[in-house]
């Protein structure tokens, strides 16, 4: 569909457009602990969807060698994927969630599973521009 400049310009201005449609949380954790653990991963994965309450539609997953994992869980409010370093004791998670799913108990979860420091950024997506705030222990 092609939208004239008027339309698109309303669009901008529109309040309905300034309501954020989910949580984008960028987390990163430093010193993290069994990184290589398949098997871990997917339970910490597993253990989030369940504690916020969302629907997985689908997930897969990969082992590097010698070491390293990455992934992704698919879920009807969005996705949580995965990448790790274990050689450098780093993870990083990405974790999107529409409606009333609250991503950020995550950050606890992955905390528990792992270890580590967290750096994490969030987004709200929806509104015009993103809106980005950060929870850092720094």
């Amino acid at each position: 569909m092609i939208f004239s400049i008027k339309q698109t310009l309303k669009a901008v201005v529109d309040k309905k457009h300034l309501k954020a449609y989910g949580k984008h949380l960028i987390i990163d954790l430093h010193g993290a602990r069994h990184l290589d653990d398949m098997s871990l991963m997917k339970a910490a994965i597993h253990d989030i969807i369940k504690q916020t309450s969302t629907t997985l539609l689908f997930e897969n997953f990969h082992h590097f060698h010698p070491s390293g994992i990455t992934g992704i869980a698919c879920l009807a409010e969005s996705h949580i994927s995965v990448h790790t370093w274990p050689e450098q004791n780093f993870a990083a998670f990405d974790v999107f969630m529409c409606g009333k799913a609250q991503p950020e108990l995550a950050i606890t979860i992955l905390k528990h599973y792992f270890g580590g420091t967290e750096n994490v950024t969030v987004l709200k997506r929806g509104i015009k521009p993103i809106e980005i705030s950060t929870i850092s222990p720094y």
